[in-house]
């Protein structure tokens, strides 16, 4: 299924902060595609475990992390890719 703000003739990248991180990592993978608790590769190669989700009506405690990891940045720079910032 392809939604039409993602473009199949583009890369989109996903800045996510793994459980027990406290700085973002960008992913390539869409995030709802994985599994709570599941592992998934970082651009920078940095396995990331994905946090269970936020319950309704509260904030995820990661929209406070804004700080990035230079070596994701750099691969986003260097690949021209589509930023999105998710929380779970």
């Amino acid at each position: 299924m392809v939604f039409d703000v993602f473009h199949r003739d583009r890369v989109d990248v996903f800045w996510i902060v793994g459980a027990g991180f406290r700085i973002r990592h960008a992913m390539s993978t869409l995030p709802g595609a994985i599994c709570a608790g599941d592992w998934e590769a970082a651009l920078c190669a940095t396995w990331l475990k994905i946090p269970t989700a936020t319950p309704y009506g509260r904030e995820p405690a990661s929209t406070a992390i804004t700080e990035r990891c230079t070596e994701c940045t750099a691969e986003v720079t260097r690949g021209g890719f589509r930023e999105h910032v998710w929380d779970y």
